[in-house]
Formats: structure tokens, sequence, C-alpha cells
């Protein structure tokens, strides 16, 4: 592996880089029918997502992704560009770039998300190939489930055997059952309930566990330290045998499109910064609430100064 003098605190992100179609209601909204609204298109991916705020915190970040060759392609590397990331290792396809559809409630909750991911189906392994090989020494790599399975235990293999930090995000309760033979290739794991949930193989039907039973269980199988998050509820988080419970911080909510993708870049950069997990949860709440304030993905005011004053209102934990 190449030393590119970014120290410990590079990132290297394996995963989706796509546009964003964002729709929120006015009103309360009306299923089967028209509602008023507004909408708004923007860069996005949880790949895109986490590798933005990750730079923009101050991090060498390069992103490893699949576009078209298209406007949207177009678009998400000037954006990426624009955010420090090195983009060397997009690679270009004659399929469209991906595309994310999400209706927001007039509250900003999602009503339900389709995602247009096929071009993500050619990111295969070798494709990563030169970016693995010259990954600096210790830096963090992340991925998210959009890859195809072979991709994600090429990334997980590599990691173990380069000793490459690795975290992970489940994406969907879909997509999360392709974690499911690397978690103990796995030093970090970012889930929801309902993705946990899958990743234990529960039933459909089967009573719901708390953020903090689903952490503890996810936890004790080999290695991984485990996030679960339960929309405005506590999140969990699981580390060494221990379980805590983080209450998330008050924000004004306009959308909660990349909340998820936020906090674990916010996590990812207390980690590679050399914070333990419960303490790192602490700047991945502050990302959570700036973006969740903003009604795109990545907010342009999440800089490390916002993110500092955030936390200077101080985090609580239940347990």
């Amino acid at each position: 592996m190449s030393h590119q003098g970014q120290g410990l605190g590079s990132v290297t992100v394996f995963g989706a880089a796509n546009i964003d179609h964002i729709g929120w209601a006015r009103q309360p909204p009306v299923m089967g029918a028209s509602n008023p609204g507004h909408t708004r298109m923007t860069p996005g991916g949880v790949g895109f997502n986490v590798a933005t705020i990750l730079a923009r915190l101050g991090h060498p970040v390069r992103l490893v992704a699949r576009i078209g060759d298209d406007t949207g392609g177009d678009t998400i590397r000037t954006a990426a560009d624009a955010a420090g990331i090195d983009t060397r290792h997009l690679s270009v396809s004659s399929a469209p770039t991906a595309t994310y559809l999400a209706a927001l409630d007039d509250k900003g909750g999602l009503i339900i998300g389709i995602a247009g991911m096929e071009i993500h189906d050619e990111m295969a392994s070798g494709r990563l190939r030169t970016a693995i090989e010259t990954a600096p020494d210790g830096e963090w790599w992340v991925a998210d489930a959009n890859l195809p399975d072979e991709t994600l235990a090429f990334i997980a293999g590599k990691a173990r055997t380069t000793g490459h930090p690795l975290a992970a995000l489940a994406v969907s309760p879909a997509k999360a059952v392709r974690l499911a033979p690397l978690l103990p290739d796995l030093n970090l794991l970012f889930v929801n309930r309902k993705e946990a949930s899958v990743l234990l193989g529960l039933a459909d039907d089967a009573p719901p566990r708390p953020a903090e039973a689903l952490a503890e269980a996810l936890a004790g199988r080999p290695r991984p330290d485990v996030v679960v998050t339960d929309a405005g509820n506590p999140l969990a988080a699981a580390h060494g045998g221990t379980v805590r419970a983080f209450i998330p911080l008050s924000a004004q909510i306009r959308s909660v499109n990349g909340a998820g993708d936020a906090l674990a870049a916010g996590v990812i950069h207390g980690l590679a910064a050399g914070r333990g997990l419960f303490e790192a949860i602490r700047p991945g709440l502050a990302a959570a609430a700036l973006t969740m304030e903003y009604e795109g993905t990545v907010p342009p005011t999440l800089t490390a100064a916002t993110l500092a004053a955030r936390l200077g209102a101080g985090t609580r934990t239940e347990s």
C-alpha cells in the first residue's frame, strides 16, 4: 500500500452515488392522490453523502463509485470535486446514473423511497482494485450495501488481510442481507431497527425488539461494533460487551433524507480522529441533527465549525 501523506484521518468510501429527486407535501398527505408540495433534485447516494460530509469535516476522502456518462454523472462529479473529494476512482458507465425518488410528508418524514440503482450492479471487484492497492495504511474504509454481494465480500476480505478498519451501512432491509456473511470482517455496522431484524433473521410478525436488544444481539456475533437507529427514538451503540443508548439532539426537522448517512459520517469522523465508539457517537448525532434541518441530503453548512457548535449544547446518554 502506498503512503500519500493523508495520515490516519483519511477515508475511502465504496458505494452509491446517485441523483436524488425529493418531494415534500405541504399538508398531511392523502394517499392515492396528488398532493400540493415542492420538489428538489440534488446529488446524493449513501456513499456520496458519507464521502461529502467527511471531506467537509476535513478528512482526505476518496470515493469509489459508478456513474453514468450523462448529466447526472457530471453533476455528481462536479459536486464531489467541489467538496474536495478525490474522484479519480469514479468509473463511468453507458448505463444511466442511479436515481433515488423519495416522497416526504409535511413533517419531513419518509413516506416511500424508490431506488433505481441498477448501475451499481456493475461495480465488480475489478473496478476497485486500483483504489484498494493504493490505499494509505491505516485509513478507514466505508462500504454501503448498494454494492453487489461479491464486491462487498471482496472489500471485506481485503480489509481483513490489509488491516484496514471497515464500516458498513445496511442501506435498506432488502439490501441488509448482503452484509450477513460479512459480519466477522466488519469493525462497525450501521443499521436501523428493521435492517437489524433482517440480519438477525427475525420474522416480520415477531414482537418488536428495542434498539438496545438488537445491538446487543448483533454485536454478540463475531467482531463488529454496532449502531442501531430507531428514527427519533434513542439509538443504541454496542462496543466491547457494553450497550449504551443515546438520545438524538433536538432539531427543527425539514427532511429525514440523509440523516442516517450523516450519523454514520459523524461517527466515522470521530473514530478516524482517534475517539472510542461511545465518544464518536456525539459528532454523529450532531451531523444528523444539522442534516435534518436542511431540505437536501448534505447541508452546505455542515462543517467542522458548525459541528463543534452543535456539540456545544451537549449530548445526553440514557444508559
